[in-house]
């Protein structure tokens, strides 16, 4: 069945953008005949893409080709031609993650393994600084993050640990979303998208002022059922308005960057096919300062934070206070430093519905989060550099914790980069491990984080203009796993331990190539294997707490112009088997065409070669497939 379906998929994928069989043996033969005198695929060749400064490796600038960790960078023309109508499908673009749709609304998405709703609780996402990770499960809510896509300036997904700089929870992996400044933000937009499951709406206006600029916007989106796998609509649409502003501004050498969001989503119930609703509410204010100093550069960021949840089954609210301080500077010529500190304050109350039985204790709880870190760059040579780290901190629920790593880069004369890295990671313990109480069945006890030590080599390189690679080769060794254990004789009432160990080990790889100014091809592999278990009598849940996750993942991707404002543009992805879930492969789709220069219209078909399909075997799963939406934006 699988063959059948890759080999359906690749002839369908060689019709639409291959045309005659000649492409076999010349893949300009596609584009014979057409001017490639205009400009390039996009504004940034491989060679300049090589260049695009990340911050989320060091927390600091530096070039993704000099980046000593397995980095993926999603650029906002990437986002544009991928005509995916949310966030969550975006991040589908990076060959380091895997993405299972759960339901309407819900995601789970994650890094090296550990995938599932309740599982995917190993990796940090971030947007302009502030963590959006959820105390009561360790995961993200991807239902509330409705961003404006057109105002992201780029997503850097970090596949492994980061704990040394970003803390607990930056274990299997980072997504950090950075969105434009709103001097790149300036005059109106607005683009409106309307299809067969997704619509949505934004719009957005920007200005500037004495020695700064502000931009506001509004976005809203809606989302049909998905399906019941056996049938029938699932109950399960959600809509939702987001708006906010960001000013930046300079006093003197300072930066300043202020930002607010406020946000309001209708969501469904997790689990259940009776329509119950989750209303979800929140806003947050966020402000930075960037200051260069002697040979250096001082940054401070504060944010403050309001979510609520509320349904049927509870009423979540959860504040928080943020404040973090790092300086970055050159030392001796030789040495980089970057070294600082945090602190969060969290305020989480979950009130339950008596009717379900169980409980979190107690309602209200305060957690606290305090860091500090430091890291240093050293260059041994022109050619070798070592990167020694370490971050100590302190938590509310499992105490005083040492994340240290270490990275060697050696940087060939023939250019590339070859890295090797060691890093200890952990996930401190989130309010479900250490408060769910069901009377007589499960209790609290002193549940611990989990741990993970890490060993990666990876070998990034650009051997010709045209031609890009990276390749990642890991090894993950987890201690203190989640587990569930029974009472000794009386068996009930169970509890959770840390009774869980062992590894998973796999290769990343991707690759870009500028077949001609107006065609690029990009290939991304992924494999992954693990062994984890538990001592015999210590786990009744067969260590659920190991996710599902396919054994491999592929994704081709192929942007074209085939003329001056005209594009095609596929992605055919393969995914691997899950526990009850078939291996599949689907297409994506998406044409467009720039009218003028402040028009551009797209049709977009997604999961083009499906019916109808289930990506996770968690008992939230809902079946969807083909949809299909079309977009006009404006830019004036």
């Amino acid at each position: 069945m699988f063959r059948r379906r890759v080999a359906a998929a690749a002839v369908a994928t060689a019709v639409v953008l291959a045309g005659p069989p000649a492409w076999a043996q010349d893949p300009a033969v596609l584009f014979q005949g057409m001017d490639f005198g205009g400009p390039d695929l996009s504004d940034l060749s491989l060679e300049e893409l090589a260049d695009v400064e990340i911050t989320s490796v060091s927390r600091r600038a530096e070039p993704v080709s000099q980046a000593a960790a397995s980095v993926f960078v999603i650029t906002a023309e990437d986002i544009r031609r991928s005509g995916a109508p949310s966030l969550p499908d975006v991040l589908r673009l990076a060959p380091n993650l895997q993405v299972q749709r759960m339901n309407a609304g819900e995601y789970a998405i994650t890094a090296r393994g550990f995938n599932g709703f309740e599982t995917s609780n190993k990796l940090l996402v971030l947007v302009d600084g502030r963590s959006v990770y959820s105390p009561l499960h360790s995961g993200v809510f991807w239902d509330s993050l409705n961003i404006v896509l057109e105002e992201i300036d780029r997503i850097e997904i970090i596949s492994g640990p980061g704990g040394t700089l970003w803390g607990s929870n930056a274990v299997n992996g980072i997504i950090n979303i950075i969105t434009r400044s709103a001097r790149e933000s300036q005059g109106t937009l607005a683009s409106v998208s309307v299809g067969t499951e997704d619509s949505r709406f934004a719009f957005r206006h920007g200005g500037e002022f004495e020695n700064g600029a502000w931009r506001a916007f509004i976005t809203g989106f809606a989302r049909d059922d998905t399906f019941r796998p056996t049938g029938g609509d699932a109950t399960d649409a959600l809509a939702g308005v987001r708006a906010g502003f960001r000013t930046d501004w300079t006093a003197g050498e300072s930066d300043f960057v202020l930002q607010g969001h406020l946000w309001d989503i209708n969501t469904a119930e997790d689990d259940n096919y009776t329509g119950d609703r989750i209303d979800v509410s929140g806003g947050h204010l966020l402000g930075r300062w960037t200051q260069p100093m002697a040979g250096g550069e001082t940054q401070v960021q504060a944010y403050l934070d309001h979510s609520q949840r509320v349904g049927f089954a509870f009423d979540e609210t959860v504040q928080t206070a943020d404040l973090h301080i790092q300086h970055a500077r050159l030392l001796g010529g030789r040495h980089q430093l970057v070294f600082g500190g945090g602190y969060r304050w969290i305020s989480s109350e979950l009130v339950t519905n008596p009717i379900f039985g169980s409980f979190i204790v107690p309602e209200e709880e305060t957690i606290q989060l305090t860091n500090l870190f430091l890291q240093d760059q050293f260059a041994v040579t022109d050619q070798l550099t070592l990167t020694l780290g370490v971050k100590f901190e302190d938590n509310s629920f499992s105490g005083q914790e040492w994340l240290p790593s270490a990275r060697l880069a050696w940087t060939p004369r023939q250019g590339g980069l070859l890295w090797a890295a060691a890093s200890r990671a952990t996930r401190t313990p989130n309010r479900i491990e250490r408060g769910l109480y069901a009377p007589g069945f499960l209790e609290p006890r002193d549940f611990q984080s989990e741990l993970l030590t890490a060993y990666e080599i990876g070998y990034r390189a650009a051997p010709r203009p045209n031609l890009s690679f990276s390749v990642t080769a890991f090894y993950h060794a987890y201690d203190q796993l989640r587990t569930v254990s029974t009472t000794p004789v009386t068996v009930l009432p169970l509890y959770f331990t840390n009774n869980g160990a062992g590894e998973t080990w796999g290769v990343e790889a991707w690759g870009a190539w500028q077949v001609n100014p107006r065609w690029r091809l990009s290939l991304g592999v992924q494999t992954l294997d693990k062994d984890i278990s538990a001592p015999p009598g210590t786990d009744i849940t067969g260590v659920i707490s190991q996710g599902q996750d396919p054994d491999y993942q592929v994704l081709l991707r192929s942007q074209a112009d085939l003329t001056d404002r005209l594009q095609f543009d596929a992605s055919l992805r393969a995914v691997g088997e899950l526990i009850t879930i078939e291996e599949y492969v689907d297409l994506d789709l998406r044409l467009g065409w720039e009218v003028n220069d402040q028009v551009e219209l797209s049709i977009s078909g997604r999961d083009l070669l499906t019916d109808e399909r289930v990506e996770t075997a968690d008992a939230r799963r809902r079946a969807f497939g083909r949809s299909v939406f079309a977009t006009v934006t404006a830019r004036f």
